[in-house]
């Protein structure tokens, strides 16, 4: 019934707004609201109250009207699709009956209300309320007569069926709760089964004994190309119809005497899919009288993984047997060692004959490798860190293997190592190389020591006789005391001066390149005139140009530049770069000299003419005892040293030496040297 047919039951003022009613209103209000909470009648005094027409009020939710000072209190329960929310228009029905606090207005003003749920002559349930009790007027609401007027009845009864308010000052009691009724236990219906079934996709069917599909699902026909009356083996991959058979064959072998019932049978094979491929179905057959009820699940995607799962293992084992790798771990606490198959070879044991425990793999460690193991893993546990170490297994046949362990620590939740993990790799190749390359380097700096001490240890015993040789074959060649007499002497004089001469340079050069890669050539710096030193040089050595006819050009003035160096070791360099310009030029040729000054160093640049070197042999000429080539050098005599000599005693002062040459053309040295050599800086 609407709310407007409910309103002549009613003594409210008609469609006059409240604003504009003169009659003082009643202090009681009161209201009635449906089971949904839809207001279906008001007083005048909770319509001024919110100020607004009590035909306005009429039809709206009581929740968007008024609003309860506490909202949980209120509710019978917490049930999920029928909770009392404020606003919106939600149901009431989970209200408690008994008394409420309600903010009505715009001001919220708080009016405490008795609340009850009454049953009308319709059979539904109305909740009326009403607020404290005037003591002056002390009126209760008629809500009989109300009711009969939101709910008329088709026969003479004038009552209201059920339990109403009586007429005192005090909140009525609720109506008695119904009696439980037994729980029941709803079963589904074949349209709940049918609705399930759609959802699945699993694959269903039904066989008969012989195997002819006699019903399927959806699922079936979307997936697999079969007809209904066929043998259901012709879904099958060919390769795999032997085994099913035998799975269905065994219904037909069962022995019901002895065994009450069939058991479902569990098989997983290949089905000739609608696409043309191939799909994996796990099936789960069971027979019912004389049927066979199949379900099939789709186990394609797990057989893709697990087959790129093998793929991966294989894949690890094979790089772990190329690197002589394996891996393992260790559970703290745990006797037990989990192990690959490539750590069994690397013990040289059998996983048949043996098992990886800490008692086992320590019998097979060396005896001096124990102890650090145990150390190493106990510092891990407590320093939670990565670690290596290198260790020693004695094989069962007495072969020692060296093996390299890496691993890490595994944390739970609270970070404490609860397990460690890693790899290890057998390095026997690379260990017994390194002790072959230490053995080697060992022999070699210990004859090296032998020669240096050789040559120190000769150096007084070979220049004093060669200086003897040198002072009295000069003297025989300049007949100091008197003519020899035949001219052949003179001749032998010369011969002995000059290899006398020869041999000591030599000795030498020898004896200087042992200092230096000893670490024992000291520089003794001072300041000098380096184009003082240049001259000096070229005049030194411009005897031997002119006996070549070669011309010695010199474009260097002796006043400058000054540098600090040791004087001996820069003209020892420059004696050097112009004996071999000398050397290598022919007949004819020129070799100029100058200087080049730069902010942090200068350069003496010496070129020549002559053969030149070719491009392949440039780096290797500053090498000890190395010749360009035979060709070259079979007409001149040397050690091979000067070069390298020349290149270790620049490089001591900071410079370097630069060779510039191409065959046939000339050479081009260049000597850079600091201008402060006391601060060893590389120019």
């Amino acid at each position: 019934m609407s709310a407007k047919s409910n309103a002549s039951k009613i003594d409210f003022k008609k469609k006059t707004p409240v604003a504009t009613v003169k009659k003082k209103p009643a202090h009681q209000m009161h209201f009635i609201t449906d089971a949904n909470g839809t207001i279906l009648d008001v007083n005048d005094a909770f319509a001024v109250s919110l100020g607004v027409p009590p035909l306005d009020l009429k039809g709206r939710a009581l929740l968007d009207t008024v609003f309860f000072k506490n909202l949980d209190d209120v509710m019978n329960d917490r049930a999920v699709f029928n909770s009392l929310s404020q606003g919106g228009g939600s149901t009431i029905s989970s209200l408690k009956s008994g008394e409420h606090i309600l903010l009505i207005g715009d001001k919220h003003a708080p009016h405490k209300f008795f609340f009850d749920w009454v049953k009308g002559k319709d059979n539904q349930k109305y909740l009326v309320a009403c607020n404290s009790f005037d003591k002056e007027v002390n009126v209760q609401p008629d809500w009989t007569s109300l009711l009969n007027g939101l709910a008329p009845s088709n026969n003479d009864k004038k009552h209201v069926e059920g339990e109403v308010i009586k007429k005192k000052s005090v909140p009525i009691e609720p109506e008695p709760a119904p009696k439980e009724k037994q729980e029941t236990k709803p079963k589904l219906n074949m349209s709940d089964v049918q609705a399930f079934s759609d959802m699945n996709k699993d694959v269903m069917c039904i066989l008969s004994e012989d195997g002819h599909i006699l019903r399927w699902n959806t699922g079936f026909t979307q997936r697999l190309e079969q007809d209904l009356g066929a043998s259901f083996l012709d879904s099958i991959h060919e390769e795999d119809r032997a085994s099913t058979r035998q799975y269905l064959q065994s219904f037909q072998m069962h022995d019901v005497e002895n065994d009450v019932g069939y058991h479902p049978v569990e098989f997983e094979t290949r089905m000739n899919a609608k696409n043309g491929q191939n799909v994996w179905m796990h099936w789960r057959i069971h027979k019912k009288d004389d049927e066979l009820y199949c379900l099939g699940h789709d186990i394609t995607s797990v057989k893709v993984s697990e087959k790129a799962l093998r793929r991966r293992e294989q894949e690890l084992s094979e790089a772990q047997a190329l690197a002589h790798m394996g891996h393992w771990r260790w559970n703290v606490g745990s006797t037990n060692i989990e192990w690959s198959e490539q750590i069994y070879k690397i013990f040289g044991v059998s996983a048949d004959e043996f098992t990886p425990t800490l008692d086992n793999a320590n019998a097979l460690l060396h005896k001096r490798d124990i102890g650090r193991m145990t150390q190493a893993f106990q510092r891990a546990i407590i320093e939670q860190n990565e670690y290596d170490l290198d260790f020693r297994v004695v094989r069962t046949d007495k072969s020692i293997c060296y093996v390299r362990c890496e691993g890490r620590c595994d944390l739970d939740e609270d970070g404490d190592v609860i397990a460690l993990y890693g790899v290890m790799q057998d390095v026997t190749e690379q260990a017994e190389h390194e002790m072959e390359l230490r053995a080697a380097k060992d022999s070699a700096e210990q004859a090296y020591a032998s020669k240096s001490r050789f040559l120190a240890n000769m150096s007084h015993e070979l220049r004093t006789p060669l200086n003897a040789i040198i002072g009295f074959s000069d003297m025989i060649k300049r007949q100091m005391l008197g003519p020899l007499g035949n001219d052949k002497y003179l001749d032998y004089a010369t011969s002995i001066h000059d290899s006398g001469e020869h041999l000591l340079a030599l000795i030498t050069d020898i004896l200087d390149m042992s200092k230096i890669e000893a670490g024992k050539y000291e520089l003794d710096l001072e300041t000098i005139q380096l184009g003082n030193i240049v001259n000096t040089a070229v005049r030194m050595i411009e005897s031997r140009a002119q006996e070549g006819v070669i011309t010695l050009d010199s474009h260097v003035t002796e006043d400058k530049p000054n540098i600090i160096a040791d004087r001996r070791a820069v003209m020892q360099i420059l004696l050097n770069i112009l004996s071999n310009a000398v050397k290598f030029t022919e007949p004819g040729g020129t070799i100029s000299v100058a200087i080049e000054e730069f902010d942090n160093h200068v350069t003496v640049k010496v070129s020549d003419n002559g053969v030149g070197i070719p491009a392949n042999k440039l780096s290797a000429v500053l090498k000890p005892f190395e010749q360009v080539s035979a060709a070259h050098t079979r007409n001149h005599e040397g050690s091979g040293l000067g070069l390298t000599i020349t290149k270790e005693l620049a490089e001591l002062h900071g410079g370097t030496i630069i060779l510039e040459s191409a065959e046939g053309e000339g050479t081009t040295a260049l000597i850079r040297l600091p201008r402060d050599a006391s601060n060893r800086s590389i120019v």
